[in-house]
């Protein structure tokens, strides 16, 4: 009898709650519904320290949610479908959406546009302060690339690949 109680004591011990944290952490792992995980993405408030990134303009920083984002996705789609279209096959300049983390910075134009700028880098790029600050490169050809995209009209622009040295 004392051997079933301490195994009922050990058994009963051992379950836990789930408790609020333990389900935040898994959401965390989910990816989001235009099918990035929370750790290939980060949204960073406009600074306007950085005026080359949005030139000949009067930006104002604005908020970008989650479904903003999901978007912004099928217009980088066309983007990268329209870019692509006009190299070769073996090009070294051809992109694709996969295997990049992802910076997006938001703005409101002078027309009250929200405007994105969306700075694209290799996986394996190495910049531990990629969620807060804009890492600055010289080239990386296809590893470092940004675009632009208007959400109030659907449109891309200013779509720019890191040379290679």
């Amino acid at each position: 009898m004392k051997k079933f109680i301490l195994i009922f004591l050990i058994l009963f011990s051992s379950c836990k709650e789930r408790n609020k944290t333990d389900n935040i952490a898994e959401e965390k792992v989910l990816r989001t519904d235009f099918g990035l995980a929370h750790s290939d993405f980060t949204i960073i408030r406009f600074n306007p320290q950085w005026y080359w990134i949005f030139q000949n303009t009067e930006p104002t920083a604005t908020e970008l949610g989650l479904g903003e984002l999901s978007d912004i996705e099928p217009i980088l789609k066309k983007a990268i479908i329209e870019h692509n279209d006009g190299l070769d096959k073996d090009s070294r300049f051809r992109l694709k959406l996969d295997d990049y983390k992802r910076q997006y910075v938001a703005i409101l134009n002078e027309k009250g546009e929200k405007e994105v700028w969306i700075n694209f880098f290799c996986q394996d790029f190495e910049f531990d302060k990629w969620q807060t600050e804009i890492p600055l490169v010289d080239d990386g050809g296809s590893c470092f690339f940004n675009i632009k995209v208007n959400l109030k009209t659907k449109f891309f622009k200013d779509l720019r690949i890191n040379s290679i040295a």
